[in-house]
């Protein structure tokens, strides 16, 4: 059994460890119950071992460190003797390593340097770098509790290069490049065709490329298909995603063609305008378009009648509030296609 330490972003708990806990299912095979330590720190255990360079890697949004702890505990001695007598250092062998202390822990127990001691004579030719360690050791002290840990992963949160204020096309509105990647980890797929009904000038879709996926988008104004061609020119100029303009009150694509579909449905007045009539009918043919048991992850605001909406039409997994001003909450429900409204039909 593997023991590990996750250090997150602090924007949602119900949002990070859903995302965490997801993406360990989709890739590892494996249920698993984060527990939380203190603020933004989870532990959880588990029959896998993994590595820095694993797939999930390449996913995780939420997620600043993943790493595997080493020791917990209260006492220096029986630090030094874990590490002495029973943690196998040879894989240190040729390699320089440091030990860092969490910068979020304002008293630490005992000192990084005094931490590296047992580490550095387990090694017959030991090497410290500070700077760029090949191996690096994370000393996180909560309450009374050293967890002594070797870091598998940092996040290098790439996905900041596509933020809207730094994209070619940012206006109108567009979704931000990390609720895009959480948006679409919730739709539970490794891979596989995913569908924006409302792509807009690309938001998720330029996410759902770079994690891997066949993309499928739709909007029903000509100006912001070509934004979003603009936008996918600058940072994939390879990618050929497969765009319609369409009215998404219409049936699009063929039925159960595509795996997962994901949507920041719009709520400006126009589509107000059109009330229920416009969610109703995305809804039913969206549920056509989606394969049987695929999910429907909409992100919508709260001063928009949807959720019940589509409960008349799909079976709910999860709802997630993300509080954004005194006026304003958005909400991201995850939605499993029974084909309810087909199967009335």
């Amino acid at each position: 059994m593997y023991n590990y330490l996750l250090i997150v972003r602090g924007v949602n708990k119900d949002m990070t460890t859903f995302e965490f806990e997801e993406l360990w299912r989709i890739y590892l095979g494996e249920e698993i119950n984060l527990t939380r330590i203190k603020n933004t720190y989870y532990i959880f255990s588990s029959n896998y071992f993994i590595d820095s360079n694993h797939e999930i890697f390449s996913r995780i949004t939420l997620t600043n460190y993943f790493a595997e702890i080493i020791f917990e505990g209260e006492e220096f001695k029986e630090f030094e003797n874990t590490i002495m007598n029973y943690y196998d250092c040879s894989f240190l062998e040729g390699k320089s390593f440091a030990v860092l202390q969490d910068y979020k822990s304002k008293t630490p127990l005992f000192r990084a340097k005094d931490l590296a001691g047992p580490l550095w004579k387990s090694l017959e030719k030991p090497v410290v770098d500070l700077e760029n360690p090949d191996v690096s050791f994370l000393a996180v002290s909560i309450d009374k509790t050293l967890y002594f840990c070797r870091v598998i992963f940092e996040n290098q949160k790439q996905y900041l290069e596509r933020m809207p204020k730094v994209r070619p096309v940012a206006m109108p509105y567009t979704l931000k490049s990390d609720m895009a990647r959480v948006g679409i980890n919730y739709l539970g797929l490794r891979r596989g065709k995913i569908l924006d009904p409302f792509c807009g000038i690309g938001g998720i879709l330029l996410e759902a490329y770079d994690m891997g996926f066949e993309i499928y988008g739709n909007d029903i104004s000509w100006n912001d298909i070509q934004y979003l061609k603009k936008n996918f020119a600058h940072y994939f100029p390879q990618a050929n995603p497969h765009l319609s303009i369409c009215d998404a009150r219409e049936q699009f694509l063929q039925d159960n063609s595509v795996e997962g579909v994901i949507t920041d449905i719009p709520y400006g007045r126009s589509s107000r305008r059109l009330g229920l009539d416009l969610y109703e009918k995305f809804l039913i043919n969206t549920s056509a378009m989606l394969k049987e048991n695929g999910r429907l992850v909409v992100i919508y605001a709260n001063f928009v009648e949807f959720r019940d909406i589509a409960l008349n039409h799909f079976e709910e997994i999860k709802q997630i509030d993300q509080y954004i001003n005194k006026s304003m909450t958005r909400h991201i429900l995850v939605l499993k296609n029974t084909k309810k409204s087909l199967n009335k039909n």
